[in-house]
């Protein structure tokens, strides 16, 4: 188990939460134009207002507002990022050498980051895709952040035995596995943004 924690931290250590985690945008300088940077971050609001969790949507995603400038794409990729940190945060807390419950939790963990890493390097590509390419790399993006969600779930029943692991270690185990479902829900829910944004031909 411990290489399945070593490949999550890899992946979260991987993403950078700041621009460099979007492609750039080919928006003109703005100057300092407040007018517009107060537009992008009300885009992200009207965004997240649609999802579950519309507090913690917006305090994930607002601080990328301006690299996300108003696009669904780069929302969405965002998002997905987001959802894939939050598994590696989550995976450095499952104690090492896991066994039974928590080694079940751990590899659906490692599964669930996978899945979201496949997710993201899907999403990396649709801003500058069209027709069906846009199509398959959006279905793709939910089919695998669906699973991701999944596996999310796997780990949570393993952890409600009370012998797998000490009551407060399951505590924190399925407080993160809450935040991490959370973030995977909005994801799922701006990529399907991005689906409406861009109708099938």
């Amino acid at each position: 188990m411990p290489l399945v924690v070593a490949f999550l931290l890899a992946a979260a250590a991987a993403w950078q939460p700041a621009a460099s985690a979007l492609p750039p945008a080919p928006a003109p300088a703005r100057h300092g134009d407040a007018r517009a940077e107060q537009l992008d971050v009300e885009f992200v609001r009207r965004c997240c207002a649609r999802t579950l969790y519309p507090r913690l949507c917006r305090a994930g995603l607002t601080p990328h507002a301006a690299s996300v400038h108003s696009s669904h794409a780069r929302l969405a990729l965002a998002s997905a990022n987001l959802t894939l940190a939050a598994l590696g945060a989550l995976a450095a807390r499952i104690p090492p050498p896991s066994s039974g419950a928590l080694s079940d939790c751990a590899e659906a963990i490692a599964s669930a980051a996978d899945q979201a890493a496949r997710a993201a390097e899907r999403l990396r590509g649709v801003e500058h895709a069209v027709g069906l390419e846009v199509v398959w790399r959006v279905d793709d993006a939910l089919t695998w952040l669906s699973a991701a969600m999944t596996d999310e779930d796997t780990c949570t029943d393993g952890l409600w035995p009370r012998k797998s692991a000490p009551a407060p270690v399951r505590a924190e185990l399925r407080a993160r596995v809450r935040r991490a479902k959370q973030y995977t829900s909005i994801a799922l829910a701006l990529v399907n943004m991005l689906a409406s944004s861009n109708p099938r031909s």
